[in-house]
């Protein structure tokens, strides 16, 4: 409202700038909560969520069983394996566990609230985790560069637990599903080290 010289400090005039004022800022309010804004504040719905998690995960998943399953035909495959790395089905039922529970905890956490203030460094975890896995077997089984591989598959590790550090405050279930994805990561730093050091275990 335009303010007029001569009644600009009028009692009347003040009050009706006072009334103009408020209601400029209910309409703030109301815009602000408006539905279509609140979208932002929930998590993906729940086929988006599963989209998401089935994606990045199968995609990690099936480039990483390349690499380091013994019987997959690869750039170098002369490569000695440890003794105790299983082969045949039961590699195939390892992997596919796995699979299932790494994409049955990121959908749980992509599906948590938005409001927890872990959620976001949890999802980064789960991104940098699966990333990770990828570049350790390209670095070991497709590049054979052993120490490399070895600090990529440290990094990997201690990104899980990261993850699962973020999951258990984000989503228990999410944390439970990620542990049998920490015993493999653990596994993997034992076969580098192994490989990497030619030391008997």
């Amino acid at each position: 409202m335009t303010k007029i010289p001569m009644l600009s400090d009028a009692p009347a005039a003040e009050r009706v700038r006072e009334a103009e004022d408020v209601r400029d800022l209910e309409g703030v309010r109301e815009f602000g909560q408006a539905p279509g804004l609140e979208v932002s504040r929930n998590p993906p719905r729940r086929m988006g969520a599963a989209a998401i998690a089935v994606i990045c995960v199968a995609v990690t998943s099936v480039s990483s069983y390349v690499f380091t399953n013994p019987e997959m035909p690869r750039i170098d495959p002369v490569i000695e394996f440890p003794w105790f790395i299983p082969i045949g089905p039961a590699f195939g039922l390892i992997w596919v566990v796995l699979t299932l529970t790494v994409m049955g905890s990121f959908y749980l956490v992509l599906r948590s609230s938005p409001d927890n203030r872990l959620r976001r460094v949890a999802i980064a975890a789960y991104v940098a985790q699966l990333a990770m896995h990828t570049v350790w077997a390209w670095l070991l089984f497709a590049r054979r560069l052993p120490m490399p591989s070895l600090c990529a598959v440290l990094l990997f590790v201690a990104v899980v637990i990261v993850a699962i550090w973020a999951a258990a405050h984000v989503d228990k279930r999410a944390s439970l599903l990620l542990t049998p994805y920490l015993a493999w990561a653990i596994f993997a730093l034992v076969v580098t080290a192994r490989i990497a050091t030619g030391v008997a275990i």
